[in-house]
C-alpha cells in the first residue's frame, strides 16, 4: 500500500500510532501526507477517511490557523532544542477546540542530538490526545531511540507531474460531458503509456488539493499556482481516488475503454456538482 493508504486504513480502523516517521519520497509528498492526517484527525465530517474540506476545523487547516496544529521547521540548518521545548509546553495544554493536537516536525533528520533527546520524553509519554508526525528525507541520521518510538512509513520516490497528465486534467475540469466523452476520452485511450498519463492527472489533482488546503505554492509538485477552475477539497479527494482506482483496475487487466468510461463519468459527477470559480484558494 502507499503511505496514504496506510495512514487512511489506520485512521478508519481506529489504530493510529501516537507517532509516525514519514521518510523518503519528496519533501512535498511527506508534507502533503502529514497535512492530510492532521486535517483528518480533527475533521468533523470525515468521509471515508478523507477530510470533508468544509467544516470549521478543515477551514482552519486550510487557512493555516488551526490552534491545535503545530508545524516545526528547521531554524537555519537544524531543528533546535529550544523549538522542541516550546512545542512540549504547548502540547501539555488541553486542545483548544476539544479535538486532538497534532505536531509535524519537518526536517526531523536535522535535529540536534540535544533536541532529539529532549523529544524522547514526549515520544515515550505523549500527552493525551496528541499525535506527532516526523518528516525525514532519510531515517539514518535519527537516533535509534527516536525511530523505535515511531511507526515508520516509507514514501515512494520523488514525484513529478507529466505534462500530458497535467494537460488532460486541466481540460477535464473545464469541459462538459459531451466534450469529455467524445473528444478527451478517445484521445486518452490512444495514449501509449496510459498509466503514466493517469498518474500525471492524479498528481495534478493533488496539486490543486494541496493549494486549496494550504495556499502554499512551495508544496506543489509543479511550480506555480495550479490552473483554475478550482474544486472543493472533498471533491478533489474523490477525483484523486477515482483516478487511483482506475490505475488499479488497469493493473488487473480491466478493459481499458470501460475503465476509462467509468472514470470519466465519476470525475464529471464531481466537476458538475461544484460551482467552479477562479482566484485564490477557497475550501468551501
Amino acid at each position: 500500500m502507499t503511505a496514504h493508504q496506510q495512514l487512511k486504513q489506520a485512521l478508519l480502523a481506529g489504530k493510529l500510532a501516537h507517532a509516525y516517521l514519514l521518510v523518503g519520497g519528496s519533501e512535498e509528498g511527506r508534507r502533503a501526507e502529514a497535512i492530510y492526517l492532521a486535517t483528518a484527525l480533527n475533521c468533523r465530517y470525515l468521509q471515508g477517511g478523507e477530510p470533508c474540506g468544509s467544516c470549521h476545523s478543515c477551514r482552519q487547516m486550510a487557512g493555516g490557523n488551526h490552534p491545535d496544529f503545530y508545524l516545526l521547521e528547521p531554524r537555519g540548518t537544524n531543528l533546535k532544542i529550544a523549538q522542541i521545548r516550546e512545542l512540549e509546553a504547548r502540547l501539555a495544554l488541553q486542545a483548544f477546540q476539544g479535538g486532538v493536537k497534532v505536531a509535524v516536525l519537518a526536517g526531523a533528520d536535522t535535529m540536534t542530538e540535544a533536541a532529539a533527546n529532549c523529544l524522547l520524553k514526549t515520544l515515550e509519554e505523549p500527552p493525551e490526545g496528541t499525535y506527532l508526525i516526523l518528516l525525514a528525507a532519510q531515517p539514518d541520521p535519527l537516533l535509534p531511540t527516536i525511530r523505535s518510538r515511531c511507526q515508520e512509513i516509507h514514501l515512494e520516490g520523488a514525484m513529478a507531474i507529466s505534462p500530458a497528465g497535467a494537460g488532460y486534467w486541466a481540460r477535464l475540469v473545464a469541459a462538459d460531458l459531451p466534450v469529455i466523452m467524445e473528444e478527451i476520452l478517445p484521445e486518452l485511450e490512444k495514449e501509449a503509456d496510459l498509466p503514466a498519463v493517469l498518474t500525471g492527472m492524479a498528481l495534478a489533482c493533488r496539486d490543486q488539493l494541496v493549494w486549496q488546503l494550504t495556499g502554499s505554492a512551495t508544496l506543489l509538485l509543479k511550480p506555480g499556482k495550479p490552473p483554475t477552475p478550482f474544486l472543493a477539497p472533498s471533491r478533489l479527494w474523490a477525483c484523486f481516488w477515482t483516478i487511483q482506482d482506475t490505475l488499479a483496475a488497469l493493473e488487473h487487466n480491466a478493459n481499458h475503454r470501460l475503465a476509462l468510461e467509468v472514470m470519466m463519468f465519476k470525475l464529471y459527477t464531481q466537476f458538475s456538482g461544484e460551482a467552479i470559480h477562479g482566484g485564490e484558494p477557497s475550501p468551501a
